[in-house]
């Protein structure tokens, strides 16, 4: 019997080292929201746009389908998300694309990797859409489940009283990366000005990069800087928006 129970043991921790996902999302505050919920503000009678950016954590390829499933709209409500270079309206829950992803690599909206559109009319209940990610080697594989989900929750608001930042940054892609990096930004005040600025763990500035354009996505050479931890700031006018992290690995 103690064999037995010592064999069934083994097979059970088996069991769950196969069941880690590959995949991990990742929110564009660099926030893994793997398996979460992932909180997005909703304005009436809008459309707002999600993206996440889809991270492999494996040492080797895997290739992933995306799934939706609606848990709560309203009637008048409509949603679509992208996913292997196709968008998928209501009446699809399954991507027919596949989309591959290469050990350590990240997957943005650029990349074919994920999109969500939603919008609401008037309602102002909490809408929840759940996406779920899966490598499709392992999908009808009973003991290797390969999967990852997140759940987007659309909060309403009224846009009274709310604060407005001056500009918005996503989170660099790929991260980490070796020879160059990208990041999305949008100025709000056409009259304003923007900088990104590289930083080292010490807090010197290794890098300084002027906006000329409101809205875009910057491409930054990376490939002269040492492996480490860095970070990267996005100002407007000056003033610092948001400070994130970037991860430069090895050549």
């Amino acid at each position: 019997m103690k064999k037995i129970i010592t064999t069934l043991c083994l097979f059970s921790l088996a069991l769950l080292g196969f069941s880690q996902a590959s995949l991990h999302v990742i929110d564009e505050s660099d926030i893994n929201v793997s398996n979460g919920i992932h909180d997005v503000s909703l304005p009436l009678n809008a459309s707002i746009t999600t993206e996440l950016f889809a991270f492999n954590s494996d040492s080797i390829s895997h290739t992933y389908k995306c799934r939706r499933t609606v848990y709560t709209m309203a009637s008048d409500d409509s949603t679509q998300f992208c996913w292997g270079g196709l968008c998928y309206n209501w009446g699809t829950s399954l991507s027919s694309y596949s989309l591959t992803i290469a050990p350590g690599d990240t997957a943005s909206f650029a990349d074919f990797g994920f999109h969500a559109i939603f919008k609401s009319k008037l309602s102002t209940i909490t809408r929840y859409v759940h996406y779920q990610f899966y490598d499709t080697t392992t999908y009808s594989t009973a003991l290797f489940y390969d999967s990852t989900g997140v759940t987007l929750r659309y909060n309403s608001f009224t846009g009274v009283d709310e604060v407005v930042p001056a500009g918005t940054i996503s989170a660099a892609f790929p991260n980490p990366a070796s020879a160059f990096v990208s990041m999305k930004y949008d100025i709000n005040d056409f009259s304003s000005t923007g900088q990104i600025v590289l930083f080292d763990m010490l807090g010197k500035a290794v890098k300084q990069i002027g906006l000329t354009d409101k809205k875009g996505t910057a491409k930054i050479n990376v490939d002269d800087l040492n492996a480490g931890v860095y970070f990267y700031s996005f100002l407007v006018d000056g003033k610092a928006i948001t400070t994130k992290k970037l991860v430069i690995s090895s050549k």
